[in-house]
């Protein structure tokens, strides 16, 4: 065998192995999305744990998302809705993980709650935790397929894949919106992603998100006035202070229609009220009259 020959024979035999390690090359698939079809990434990105095929992953999308709302939604409006749901997911799993891994390290005297929570997340990554906890591998499964989804949404708008440290993609405020805060000496971006966080927590009924963004003492006016001092007492009074009258009109506000003044965001004539202290905006005031 001439030396030519052996090292055209070793060139292919190195093709060849790379035919077999290589993965073959994975077809797009597509969602739809608040009445709109986007086109979605088949492989993983590099910083989630590996798991199902995306393909797979994205069956546990709410199954309300692909319906329209009615009218032609922007593709800022349905990114809007997505990164609302990832945000109520997010947090969702997180108070689940944290009460999860508090428990886990009660048990287990001297373990540190960050490794476990790793253990248990890599659990829910590959399956796993369905057999020991449902809801919790519910919650991840729904959180994996949201944030799958909106990185393929930003990506689609030209906009960084990567979850902004805020949870929502920053807003194109229009000028006499921006000056109508800074009049009041507000940042216009941080109320509005004070804004964000607390329409997403009446949009989701859940009481225990509700207590993570609101000021306590918050007030609740109306023909009978009580003062919620802390969780415990907001999660108690749940059925007051997230009625279907309240939420609704919550639910129906957008940042660019609220009124502001030096107390804050007035969402649905006053039916709620977002405040500012140190920490930032969160809920301040719900008024039942």
């Amino acid at each position: 065998m001439t030396g030519f020959t052996a090292r055209i024979l070793g060139l292919l035999g190195c093709l060849l192995a790379l035919s077999v390690v290589l993965p073959a090359h994975a077809d797009p698939f597509f969602v739809r999305v608040y009445g709109r079809t986007y086109k979605i990434d088949p492989r993983y990105p590099s910083d989630e744990p590996k798991g199902p095929k995306p393909q797979d992953a994205m069956k546990a999308l709410p199954s309300d998302l692909g319906r329209g709302p009615g009218f032609r939604a922007s593709h800022e409006e349905v990114l809007a809705e997505v990164e609302e749901r990832v945000w109520v997911a997010r947090n969702q799993l997180d108070a689940k993980l944290d009460e999860r891994a508090g428990s886990r390290d009660r048990r287990n005297a001297g373990s540190d709650p960050k490794a476990v929570r790793q253990e248990i997340t890599g659990s829910l990554a590959t399956g796993d935790g369905r057999a020991r906890s449902p809801e919790l591998q519910t919650l991840y499964d729904r959180q994996r397929a949201l944030n799958l989804l909106v990185r393929e949404l930003r990506r689609s708008l030209d906009l960084p894949v990567r979850t902004p440290e805020t949870g929502f993609s920053r807003p194109k405020l229009s000028p006499d919106i921006e000056a109508s805060y800074r009049a009041q000496d507000f940042d216009p971006y941080a109320a509005y992603y004070g804004f964000r966080r607390v329409k997403a927590a009446f949009r989701s009924g859940d009481a225990e998100l509700l207590s993570r963004v609101s000021h306590y003492p918050l007030m609740v006016t109306g023909k009978v006035r009580r003062t919620i001092r802390n969780r415990e007492q907001l999660i108690a009074a749940k059925e007051t202070v997230m009625n279907a009258a309240i939420r609704e009109a919550v639910a129906k506000s957008t940042f660019e229609s609220v009124f502001v003044r030096d107390k804050g965001l007035m969402l649905g004539e006053g039916v709620v009220w977002i405040t500012q202290d140190k920490t930032g905006f969160a809920l301040g005031t719900v008024n039942l009259d």
